[in-house]
């Protein structure tokens, strides 16, 4: 917010003195008016950081009788901020009338170095709540100086990471083992969050796509297009529990990482889709559940065709320290963007996802039976580690017509484990950590992921809310043995037993 509200206060406060400026030609008047407008603009300066980084006042109420210096401090910096706003109605009047648009609205009181506080770095999954706790923050502080939302707010952020890569093919039999390397641009993204009113509130992300058009064509598409959008309505001042609608990534598996590549268990399973979420969120509980129209094709056409559960705890203690689990459960696993989709050459006849529209699957989505999906994640916080642990299955086998994994209906899952080590001998605004992780997929030779993948990264933020990170990954196929095929497929996969090395660096910049 800092950096684009205080040059709005400026441009405020001049038009605010624009007619007193017409008014006159004398040019003593006129160096009066530039300086009284330079004093008010720092002092409007002052009021909206101390908008932005309000000290706690709550106290224990048996604490309540013998306050310390120290709290005495900050309630009388409290009461004297909201008296000055109260008594100075300019600075009302440039809140209701000018402050709308802001850019890198921080999520949390103290400014992150790497810029993992801002919009951007919210997660994906269960976005719409971490907003809508965002907007509850929001509410809040205002209220403390006497304020509320009477107009639309509207919240810019975004990234863009470069990445350099260099790794292989699992069925490459080149003499320079089939390497492959380049330079992309891996994200581009901007988000928008409207905050209309305590009640509602809408969010859209923009994202580049430079991928190939088609196999054979390295023209990249070079487009932008609409990846999330949704409205939420809710207040959790007033009621726990919210509503959201729109294009979204649904809330099964959380998939948190700090890897470069994307961890097995989002290629497989994630799952994007036109979605209504209920939820509830009270203390450090979380619940949710949410039904979308989804991609099958058989077993009927009505609206509210796919759906599933969510639920999650998180218990802090000590300085910095938490536990979070939680779990889910999906109607139809075969809707996530990694079977509706597997990459294969679907012109040799190989199984390019359920979703696939071409020769080899002439009737996409024309399930024998959907399949559910269950989730169980984990993340502990102790000191400098951090451990991450997530496990995604199919609740039951796939019919052999629609997903097979040696000539038997196929039982894919996915599971992910990472320990993550905040370095002590960097300066500690750098933020650089070490992380290993291990990533296993079971049954998912056609589509197209490994069976293993080992990695070791680092990152860390040279410069202020930027990132830039490294990593080794080796992944190993599924064996010479293993086949797997998938509905409409005339072509079978074959494992290779081979492993490859692959190198990633990136730089992000956040803001």
């Amino acid at each position: 917010m800092k950096k684009f509200v205080l040059p709005m206060t400026a441009i405020a406060a001049f038009a605010l003195s624009a007619s007193s400026f017409a008014a006159t030609n004398s040019t003593e008047s006129l160096e009066a008016q530039v300086q009284a407008l330079s004093a008010q603009t720092k002092q409007l300066q002052h009021e909206v950081w101390l908008l932005s980084h309000p000290k706690k006042t709550k106290i224990k109420k048996s604490h309540a009788l013998h306050k310390t210096p120290e709290t005495q401090t900050v309630e009388t910096t409290q009461t004297a901020h909201a008296t000055h706003i109260r008594e100075n109605p300019e600075i009302v009047s440039l809140w209701h009338h000018y402050v709308s648009v802001t850019a890198t609205p921080y999520l949390s009181r103290h400014s992150s170095y790497a810029g993992s506080d801002l919009l951007y770095n919210v997660s994906s999954m269960n976005e719409d709540l971490l907003l809508l706790q965002q907007k509850q923050a929001l509410v809040n502080q205002l209220a403390k100086a006497g304020l509320a939302i009477h107009h639309p707010m509207i919240q810019l952020s975004g990234a863009v990471e470069g990445e350099l890569y260099s790794s292989k093919a699992f069925t490459s039999n080149s003499a320079n083992g089939g390497a492959t390397s380049g330079v992309t641009l891996s994200t581009g993204e901007l988000d928008v969050n409207a905050i209309a009113s305590s009640w509602a509130s809408a969010f859209m992300a923009l994202d580049f796509n430079g991928s190939p058009v088609s196999t054979g064509n390295r023209a990249p598409n070079s487009t932008i297009y609409l990846e999330r959008g949704f409205l939420t309505i809710g207040n959790l001042n007033k009621a726990p529990v919210y509503f959201t609608i729109g294009e979204m990534y649904s809330p099964f598996g959380v998939y948190k990482n700090s890897m470069v590549t994307t961890p097995e268990t989002q290629s497989m399973m994630e799952i994007r889709s036109p979605t209504a979420v209920l939820g509830f969120s009270k203390n450090n509980f979380l619940a949710s559940i949410y039904t979308y129209q989804g991609s099958e094709t058989s077993g009927g056409n009505t609206i509210f065709k796919q759906g599933g559960v969510n639920a999650a705890y998180t218990k802090t203690f000590g300085s910095g320290n938490s536990i979070n689990f939680g779990g889910g459960w999906v109607t139809n696993i075969a809707d996530s963007q990694g079977m509706q989709g597997t990459g294969y050459n679907t012109a040799s006849g190989q199984f390019g996802g359920f979703g696939s529209a071409d020769n080899a699957n002439s009737n996409p989505n024309n399930l024998a039976h959907s399949v559910g999906g269950a989730d169980a994640n984990a993340a502990f916080v102790l000191g400098r580690f951090t451990l991450l642990g997530e496990y995604l299955t199919a609740t039951e086998h796939f019919a052999p017509s629609d997903l097979q994994y040696n000539n038997v209906g196929a039982l894919p899952s996915a599971e992910h484990a990472e320990v993550d080590y905040l370095l002590p001998f960097f300066a500690k605004k750098y933020g650089t950590a070490l992380g290993v992780s291990y990533d296993h997929t079971a049954q998912a030779l056609a589509l197209n992921l490994e069976q293993n993948k080992y990695a070791v990264f680092l990152n860390t933020s040279i410069w202020r809310e930027t990132i830039e990170s490294i990593e080794y990954n080796y992944q190993t196929d599924y064996g010479t043995g293993d086949t797997s095929t998938g509905g409409g497929a005339t072509t079978p996969i074959v494992g290779t037993g081979k492993g490859i090395n692959s190198v990633l660096a990136e730089v992000g910049v956040y803001f």
